[in-house]
């Protein structure tokens, strides 16, 4: 048939319902967005059944000692009436070939739906649903920033809460492009959060991404107090787990935010060490004396200018998409100097 995107779902989906597909074969890097989609395909292409016996699940390994079993749950016909669905969990090999016999005979009752990770163009499996009569192939997109920021907002505006858009910005960076992942930490964010009516930043640094949290953290608080080589190794560790830049510059500057309500009272009198112990959220016992040092390091009229440095950096990184993991790393490095700068007056 071809290759289905998207844009065209509404218009396929129509067609399954009516038993105009044969099998199809969703693929893609996104391992939840594949399982949503061809669920999705699966009940369309069954009415919607409850009946497990309108469902068989078949894999690789069955396929490779019998292949003709592909064949023969595509033909073999209901109890109950109504058309049935084959679901083949990681398609590869065994799948193509079982499906390229099942081919030979005339089409059955049953729809095929199978699932499979990213497929290159040259993919012998995608060619073969891309050209032949009846089968179909859609590709599962991993989400970008954008999408991921609109599923946040709709799976949390289902439990009644909104979200500060600095906390959006770095969840959206967290959580990655793994659809089902992504649905997982919002579940138990939006738990965390019952009975309220706003996600903040400190909400998404306590649930969402314990490791990268901590990491990221532990990063803020190298550049912040000087420690430039280890700022940058957790930068490029955060990265590299695929948080975005746009996420590493929004914490920071929610950082630089909360630094500068603490950096009130310092100016009024209080010791660094009082306001740091006394804070409103409290500090993690471990990470205290780095916020204290900063304290030290950081006055108001600093903080200011840290603020606009971060505020630059993420005009410039939206600006120019191709080197925003450049631009904010800059931007960090170019605090933590001034951060050693102040250590040694």
């Amino acid at each position: 048939m071809a290759a289905i995107k998207p844009a065209g779902h509404r218009a396929f989906f129509n067609d399954v319902k009516q038993g105009k597909v044969r099998a199809a074969l969703v693929y893609g890097g996104d391992v939840g967005g594949v399982a949503e989609l061809a669920k999705k395909l699966i009940h369309l292409a069954t009415g919607g059944s409850d009946d497990p016996l309108s469902l068989t699940v078949l894999d690789e390994e069955i396929l490779r000692e019998d292949p003709a079993r592909l064949a023969d749950e595509a033909q073999s016909v209901s109890m109950f009436g109504g058309r049935c669905a084959i679901r083949v969990r990681a398609a590869g090999e065994a799948f193509a070939r079982a499906m390229r016999n099942a081919l030979s005979a005339p089409p059955g009752a049953n729809m095929i739906i199978a699932e499979a990770g990213p497929l290159k163009a040259s993919s012998a499996l995608r060619k073969l649903f891309e050209k032949e009569k009846g089968l179909a192939a859609l590709p599962v997109y991993e989400d970008s920033a954008r999408d991921i920021g609109q599923i946040v907002r709709e799976t949390l505006r289902k439990d009644g809460l909104d979200i500060t858009p600095d906390a959006l910005e770095a969840l959206s960076a967290m959580l990655g492009a793994d659809r089902a992942a992504s649905r997982g930490e919002l579940e138990k964010l939006a738990l965390y959060c019952l009975g309220r009516k706003t996600v903040t930043m400190e909400d998404v640094q306590a649930v969402c991404g314990d490791v990268s949290a901590h990491a990221m953290n532990d990063m803020i608080d190298a550049f912040f107090t000087g420690d430039a080589r280890r700022g940058a190794a957790l930068f490029a560790a955060l990265s590299d787990s695929g948080i975005l830049p746009a996420g590493i510059l929004a914490v920071a500057s929610h950082h630089v935010g909360y630094l500068k309500t603490l950096a009130i009272r310092v100016a009024a009198g209080d010791a660094p060490r009082q306001v740091v112990r006394s804070a409103r959220p409290p500090v993690f016992f471990k990470r205290q004396p780095a916020m204290i040092r900063q304290l030290n390091l950081w006055p108001m009229a600093a903080l200011e200018h840290a603020d606009d440095s971060l505020y630059a950096a993420t005009e410039q990184s939206r600006q120019q998409p191709d080197l925003a993991s450049q631009i904010a790393e800059r931007c960090l490095l170019s605090l933590s100097l001034r951060a050693a700068r102040a250590t040694r007056r």
